[in-house]
């Protein structure tokens, strides 16, 4: 599979102060050594904590944000380096669809405004009418009849707003989308109709996803390959079913342990055991030494205090953790 976009070793750090009168600026580690490929035509789903850096990798393929260092290629070309006009182009090819529809909107332009102003801004159509076409079947392709058009967002439902986020996306024809958490300020009825559009939009057009969320389950549903993130870290990469059906990383284990999961009264005497994470997440400008996440993890041992182990192939699978798939 063609790679259509690469992550090389990126890293943010962003510079905080400890208290208003203080000369000491601290940093927050939020992404170190990030390194992964996204195929052509992949759904690739990332998943951890609140505050784990999967927002912030989002933004910086985007160059919402500069780095502190590291790479994005898209095509072969380092975004980072792209001067203005260039990238202005790129943004075509390069879309996001944000976590909170009440709040991506406008509320003061309507829904046929909203979806037509990328059209307008990148001068894709010239004629009003050739805009009013196409905003009329970009609402038709994300489940929407062309009279809300003339609608203001607080006249939809949740659902409907990001259907809107969604064509609004769509309107440049690109052929990346991030996902950040597109469905968690949504109902769960409507989470899986959402979900569904996603994926029949990614086959109909041929789509690349990079979809956020911090449910196991629901990126387990929409990805092809899922990544776990822990303070800034990748700690293990692997197919859908490789991560839901045969965890290696302790982390992974206690996420997919927390996930709720619907089974019959016959396999109740069949669950594992909850695994629960003691303590809270360290403090992301002072992580600990070694491997971040040895402080709450139930197998850490000595070796994990002083050594930071690499995301490297353990067991078959890409795992950052000295005693993959060891038991808990």
């Amino acid at each position: 599979m063609e790679d259509l976009i690469q992550v090389k070793n990126l890293t943010k750090h962003f510079p905080v102060k400890r208290g208003f009168w203080s000369k000491t600026v601290n940093h927050v580690q939020a992404l170190n050594n990030i390194n992964l490929n996204i195929g052509r035509g992949e759904i690739i789903g990332i998943v951890g904590e609140s505050g784990c850096g999967k927002s912030t990798l989002g933004k910086l393929i985007l160059r919402l944000l500069e780095p502190t260092s590291g790479e994005v290629l898209y095509k072969e070309k380092n975004v980072f380096s792209l001067p203005g006009n260039e990238m202005r182009d790129l943004r075509q090819e390069l879309q996001i669809v944000f976590q909170n529809p009440y709040s991506s909107l406008s509320p003061k332009m309507r829904i046929k405004e909203i979806i037509s102003e990328p059209i307008i801004i990148h001068k894709l159509l010239k004629t009003k009418e050739e805009i009013k076409k196409r905003v009329d079947e970009l609402l038709n392709l994300v489940g929407l009849e062309s009279y809300l058009g003339d609608r203001y967002p607080h006249e939809l439902s949740g659902g409907q707003r990001q259907r809107v986020a969604i064509a609004r996306s769509l309107s440049l024809n690109p052929e990346f989308l991030i996902l950040d958490e597109p469905v968690s300020a949504l109902d769960v009825s409507v989470q899986a109709q959402i979900l569904n559009l996603l994926v029949e939009l990614q086959q109909k057009l041929n789509l690349t996803y990079l979809f956020i969320s911090h449910n196991l389950s629901v990126v387990s549903y929409i990805s092809h390959k899922i990544i776990v993130m822990y303070l800034g870290h990748i700690v293990e990469v692997g197919s859908k079913d490789e991560i839901m059906k045969n965890p290696q990383h302790p982390y992974t284990k206690a996420l997919l342990s927390a996930a709720p999961q619907i089974r019959s009264q016959q396999s109740a005497n069949q669950l594992s055991e909850r695994i629960i994470l003691h303590g809270d997440i360290p403090d992301p400008s002072n992580p600990p030494s070694g491997c971040v996440f040895r402080t709450r993890c139930p197998i850490a041992k000595e070796k994990c205090t002083n050594e930071e182990p690499k995301l490297e192939l353990r067991n078959g699978r890409l795992s950052a953790c000295h005693y993959s798939g060891d038991p808990i």
